[in-house]
């Protein structure tokens, strides 16, 4: 049986949502738990700064890039229970 349209277009917009969701979380985790450094800046605001040295932008990117990877896919399982929960089906597209 084919996924509607709206059915598609809900599981879009949910899962989507939940990824914003994750990604702000684990932003401002991150944000939290970074050490201050000796300078006491904390982490740096925009990693392609010239200012931010090499070893920090690299640090912080890698930190960030495998907390949002990890966030996203809690975030999509979270959301695939949730509307299985709700609607007693998997959602469209990760019907077997």
């Amino acid at each position: 049986m084919a996924d509607s349209p709206s059915e598609r277009i809900r599981w879009a917009a949910l899962s989507n949502a939940s990824a914003v969701l994750g990604t702000i979380v684990t932003r401002k985790l991150l944000q939290a738990v970074w050490p201050a450094g000796d300078d006491g800046t904390g982490p740096p605001f925009n990693p392609a700064d010239r200012r931010v040295d090499w070893s920090t932008a690299l640090q912080w990117s890698i930190a960030a890039g495998v907390g949002v990877g990890i966030a996203r896919v809690v975030s999509q399982r979270v959301a695939a229970a949730g509307w299985e929960a709700a609607t007693g089906a998997a959602p469209p597209g990760l019907k077997t």
